[in-house]
This record gives structure tokens, sequence and C-alpha cells, in this order.
């Protein structure tokens, strides 16, 4: 990320913080002269950082926020904006008043297939918006998520909010109002249940058959290669949410973590027409509008340069013209809080048996 912020001119990395050793030794290696620091504390005490990228793990967005904003520091905070909606709240209420550009690394919605749909939305050519449907097909669920500590709902809360918040995001984006109720259902079904929580790849006696085999990387990565297959995992590895809108609009999320494709697969039924959009990582993107009386119309848009069909730089650029600008994007930043309260609120859905309702966002 910070080799990606220094693509845009006039930003320099001029510090890093994280108590993990191995990682400030990566960062002296990688950026020599930069100051490196155990705390976020003693960053935000350097006259000469303006902007502060949070990057750390999803628990510690939150509270790192928090510091960050208190600080009246520019800050973009990696999504989930937090783990529960109080969190979000939180940091909404706390960046409120502050002249400061806070934003969300939800750069899905500066790739050019998903502007291309919101263009076509804003245009009336299916009407309003009345259902939606969105799914997350995850192949890599077990290479993302299922060997090391991510596996843990103590961790990682949720792969509503670690995976399903970009697709979460758009969905909301595209129906047009605020999430206002969820009920959801999800289990722990493929993976875990079978094997000692100590198992690890490099012992394993089926490392060659197993389709989630994997080497460390290093070796401070002691914990990147437990068995998917252990006992002690408890992180749901496919889910389902009705979500309800303020404006009236109803949409379905799905996500599944062992898929055999890596995709995300949208549907919006509008009173004039529907559409549908598809992306992969490859960037064949298709958009394909259907109105009534059975016409049909096609687009592939093109991708960009760069991560994710360009968005990754584009969102990142975004941010620094923000800055400049002196204007944060409101309606961006509650949108990135209700993708993450809607993950949220289906995790304690699921965890209930009961719908959730969500509170209205506090700006």
């Amino acid at each position: 990320m910070a080799r990606l912020f220094e693509q845009v001119s006039g930003c320099r990395a001029v510090a890093f913080a994280d108590p993990f050793a191995p990682a400030r030794e990566m960062a002296a290696e990688r950026f020599p002269g930069a100051a490196l620091f155990e705390s976020c504390e003693e960053l935000l005490d350097r006259s000469d950082v303006d902007a502060v990228l949070v990057a750390s793990a999803d628990h510690a967005h939150e509270a790192n926020g928090l510091a960050v904003l208190a600080r009246r520091k520019h800050l973009y905070l990696e999504k989930p904006m937090a783990q529960s909606v109080a969190g979000c709240d939180a940091l909404l209420r706390t960046w409120s008043g502050t002249n400061t550009v806070f934003m969300v690394g939800l750069e899905l919605r500066e790739c050019v297939l998903f502007r291309r749909v919101r263009e076509i939305l804003d245009a009336g050519e299916i009407g309003r918006p009345v259902m939606g449907l969105a799914i997350d097909n995850v192949s890599v669920g077990g290479d993302y998520f299922y060997h090391n500590h991510y596996r843990k709902k103590a961790y990682t809360r949720s792969l509503l909010l670690q995976k399903g918040v970009h697709t979460i995001d758009l969905l909301n984006w595209f129906m047009g109002g605020n999430p206002c109720r969820v009920f959801a259902s999800g289990g722990l079904d493929y993976f875990g249940r079978k094997e000692d929580p100590e198992k690890r790849c490099r012992d394993c006696e089926r490392a060659r058959s197993c389709r989630y085999y994997v080497v460390p990387k290093s070796p401070a990565a002691k914990a990147a290669d437990g068995c998917v297959w252990s006992r002690d995992i408890d992180l749901n590895d496919n889910s389902q949410l009705l979500i309800d809108y303020d404006n009236g609009s109803r949409a379905v999320y799905m996500e599944c973590h062992f898929t055999p494709e890596y995709t995300r697969e949208f549907t919006l039924f509008g009173d004039e027409g529907k559409l549908t959009a598809f992306y992969n990582n490859e960037c064949d993107f298709l958009i394909r509008v259907t109105k009534p009386g059975g016409s049909v119309k096609e687009l592939r848009p093109a991708p960009e340069k760069g991560g994710h069909g360009g968005s990754d730089i584009n969102l990142v650029r975004a941010f620094f013209q923000a800055i400049e600008d002196g204007k944060c994007p409101v309606s961006f930043l509650v949108g990135a809080r209700n993708a993450a309260a809607v993950g949220a609120a289906g995790e304690d859905s699921i965890e209930t048996g009961l719908p959730v309702t969500i509170p209205p966002p506090p700006l």
C-alpha cells in the first residue's frame, strides 16, 4: 500500500508503525530513511505526517482510526471500517467537524465496471431498483482465510466483514438507500471440524493431494500453514443475507468460500428493466441490460491499468485529490459505514437467529 501511495505525485512515505519487529525490518529495507515506530501514537507525534494509512488487523481499525482522527490527521482506513455498527459510528462522530479527509479502502467503487453500472442506474435505464442480488464466489477462501489467525471469530469477527464488505458496499450503492434491517443464515459447513488444531501443512501426509496445501513463505509465518480442516476453526464459510433498505428496496447477498470460481455477480431488478454485472480478477467485465419486450444491451467495459481493474490507484488518487480540494466525500464515507454495518448485523443475525435492525448513520 505504501508503494501504491508513492505513485501519487507529492506523496512520500516518511514513517511506519508496527508492533511486529519483522514488519518494521521489512519497511526499513524497502523504504530506507523512513522513521520506524512500535506504536501508532509515536508516529502521530511527528509533525511531518500529514496523512495516515491504517492497514492494521481488522480488530484494530477502530482504535487506530480514532487515534488518527483525534490528532486531526487525514485518514485512509483499510476496510472494514470497524467490526461493529457502534465502532463505525464512533469513527464517524469523531471525524465530524474535524476538517480532515477520511476515506475507507473500498476501492471497487472506483472500478470502471461498477462506475458504469452506477451511470446506467442514474440514467434510469432500468427504472428504480426494487430488488437486488449479489454473490461472492470465493474459490480461494481456504488459501486466504483458513490457514492462519483469520480463521477465528475472535480475530476476524466475520468474513462478511473481512471479505464481503466490498461487494456489500456496491450492492448498497446500487440499491440507493441506507440498510435498515438484516436477517441472515450461515454456517461452517465445508472447512474445519475434523483435524487436530496443531496439524500443519509442512508435516501433512496428504500434502500432495490437498487442494489447500501451502508452504510457509518465511520463518516468521509460523501459523500460516495451519490445517484448513482443524477443529478449532469457528469462522463461517458461507452466508446468506436478506437486506431491507429505508427507501423500500430489498436485496440478497450470498457469500461462499469453497466454490470453483472467483467472481462477483450482481443482478438488479428495476421497475423498468433488469441489469446484470459480472466481475472477475481477469477483468472480463460484462454488463447486460434487459428491457421489457426482450431487448438486450451488452457492454464490456475495458479495465484500466493496475490492481482490481485500475481501482486501487484510482481510490488512492481520489484520497489525495480530496485533501487538495479540502472536501471529504461524505456519501462514500457513509457507504463504508453502511457496508460494515450490514456485515456486522448479518453476523449478529446468524448467531441469534433473529433479524437485526441497523440504526441510521449518524451523519
